[in-house]
């Protein structure tokens, strides 16, 4: 490929490219050599700016578009560039060191070639209104100060994109058309070359024509006719000799015939119009008629080509254009329900959230002012039973354990909703946290009760530090290793393994046990508030733990889940933010 070499002129009025070599080839279209469409090919867009971090910037935004950048540092190298590819749109800064934004423009413009390539003026600093008109002076689409907003400049060139793809597919269709009707023309002929030797006394322009040609009269009358009429219409050559070739038209379609002859012969010359044919068979055909007269002899020399099928096929391409508009409006009438409820559910789940907060207030409230009285009842039956059990009948005693076990069950209940209801409306402060710490302090809140069942903890290293605040989380911790101990079958030793693990920016914690295990069908219950698979005479409980876990781990942006079968021990998992060090780690 040459070279392209370019002389750039300083001049009052601006500058003025001469080109002295042209390249050898330039950009393909979407055509090839041998006349197939190209795969989609891509298009040039050029980024014109001597700061190298902007044009990285514009590359970095406009990648997405899938096309060719090319990037110039100068309004020289833009120039240059302009002379050996083809441009969707010129993204051009408008100050730069020797020819500036405005003179390259006003350069482009200049040629004939490259005149009408869109340019869109980025700038951080002319941004008076002096500058804007010059920009749009020159022919500019926009005129865009700096920072940008990515995706309005990326939809902005990729309207050029696309425009430019559409211009060269037309093109591409446009010759198509061309050499499809080229090559129905050529085949036509053949036929009709085959035929001459059979029709020698006929005239050989007749013979050979695929389209409708005659001569008439000036009243119009037909006075001799090629078979393509009988061909095309159906009626014999008798017929239609002697009648004007508008006989077999339509009414208003006549009048137009009669008008578009006057002017022909009125003002001797050439006169194009469109008119259909009712033919034998009932069929409607649409010719595109030249009238062409000659004076010398009063004779009209009559043309007509076979447009039908592309009448047709622009009628069709106008009900699928009708089809779509009524479907987009369809659209665009079921994005605004699809709004409309939107807008509904959204304050539905609002009107459901402060229900939610409301009802968790209550709760609050009821199960804090619940304490005292509860409190106060379990200590009066101790009493009895510590100072006064001597005077106690036997009934007198069993009742006062049954207050002082029926009171005590009934402060837990109060205690864990009282927290359950604080977790609703309290804000969690998360901190760093670490977990082998969080789980020896719930282990020794736990050492009684694992003291009496003879439980084992086992605790796997390595254990993160996690993101989580530090109430919650024992708390957490508290119930899940209680029901490890809790839920065993008689006479087995409750034996529990806790260990964890990474994933990405998170850990997941295993608490594992030896337990009685959980069924599938019953796994999507247990984290419900209140929900008991077991009565509470076999395995004491509020019915809150497994709830207060959920809220809890989902307060401080984590999750919770589990593994189990009926028999099998079970095997929960919390799942909390790692640390920034361990993440990096």
């Amino acid at each position: 490929m040459l070279t392209p070499h370019v002389a750039i002129d300083l001049k009052k009025d601006g500058y003025n490219i001469a080109e002295r070599d042209q390249p050898e080839t330039m950009e393909r279209g979407p055509a090839g050599s041998d006349g197939e469409r190209g795969q989609h090919p891509k298009v040039n867009i050029l980024l014109v700016d001597d700061t190298p971090e902007n044009l990285i910037a514009l590359e970095a935004v406009l990648e997405e578009l899938g096309q060719n950048l090319i990037k110039a540092r100068s309004g020289e190298e833009a120039l240059r560039l302009i002379l050996r590819h083809d441009f969707a749109v010129i993204l051009l800064d408008v100050n730069m060191p020797g020819l500036n934004g405005f003179e390259t423009a006003q350069m482009i413009r200049q040629r004939k070639s490259t005149e009408h390539i869109p340019i869109i003026f980025i700038t951080a600093i002319s941004t008076s209104e002096t500058h804007l008109f010059k920009g749009y002076s020159l022919g500019a689409v926009d005129y865009i100060f700096t920072p940008v907003i990515p995706d309005v400049l990326r939809s902005k060139v990729n309207v050029f994109v696309e425009l430019l793809k559409k211009t060269e597919e037309a093109k591409w269709q446009a010759e198509q058309l061309r050499l499809m009707e080229e090559r129905e023309h050529q085949l036509r002929l053949n036929e009709a070359a085959r035929r001459l030797e059979l029709q020698t006394k006929q005239n050989r322009f007749f013979t050979l024509s695929v389209d409708l040609l005659a001569i008439a009269d000036f009243d119009g009358n037909l006075k001799e006719l090629n078979a393509a009429w009988q061909r095309l219409l159906g009626y014999a050559e008798e017929t239609l000799k002697g009648n004007p070739f508008w006989h077999w038209m339509e009414k208003p379609e006549s009048e137009q015939a009669r008008t578009s002859l006057r002017e022909a012969i009125d003002d001797r010359r050439t006169v194009n119009f469109e008119c259909g044919y009712r033919c034998l068979d009932g069929n409607y055909r649409c010719f595109a008629w030249t009238i062409a007269p000659y004076g010398a002899e009063e004779l009209l020399y009559l043309f007509a080509r076979d447009i039908t099928d592309a009448k047709n096929a622009e009628q069709q391409i106008k009900k699928l254009n009708q089809t779509l508009e009524h479907r987009a409006e369809q659209l665009q009438a079921a994005n605004a329900e699809l709004q409309a409820e939107v807008i509904v559910r959204k304050k539905a789940e609002e009107a459901l959230q402060e229900s939610n907060s409301a009802l968790e207030a209550f709760s609050y409230s009821v199960s804090h002012d619940l304490r005292a009285p509860i409190r106060a009842m379990q200590g009066f039956a101790k009493v009895l039973l510590e100072d006064y059990s001597a005077s106690l009948d036997e009934m007198g005693r069993e009742c006062a354990t049954r207050i002082v076990n029926a009171a005590e069950r009934m402060d837990n209940l109060v205690r864990d909703l009282l927290f359950f209801s604080r977790l609703g409306h309290t804000t969690l402060e998360l901190s760093l946290i670490s977990l082998h710490e969080a789980l020896l302090g719930a282990i020794g809140q736990l050492e009684g009760e694992l003291t009496a069942r003879h439980a084992v903890v086992d605790l796997v290293e390595p254990l993160p530090k996690v993101m989580a605040h530090d109430v919650t989380l024992n708390q957490l911790l508290l119930n899940l290793i209680s029901n490890g101990i809790k839920f065993v079958p008689p006479g087995i030793i409750p034996r529990m393994k806790i260990h964890a693990e990474t994933d990405g920016g998170f850990a997941r914690v295993w608490i594992e046990d030896n337990g009685i295990g959980i069924s599938a069908e019953d796994q999507g219950r247990i984290f419900k508030v209140f929900e008991r698979l077991h009565g509470a005479d076999d395995y004491p409980g509020t019915g809150l733990g497994l709830a207060i876990v959920r809220k809890g781990i989902e307060r401080m942006g984590g999750q919770v889940g589990l593994e189990s079968e009926l028999g099998k021990g079970s095997r929960f998992w919390l799942r909390l933010k790692l640390s920034t060090q361990d993440r990096r780690s």
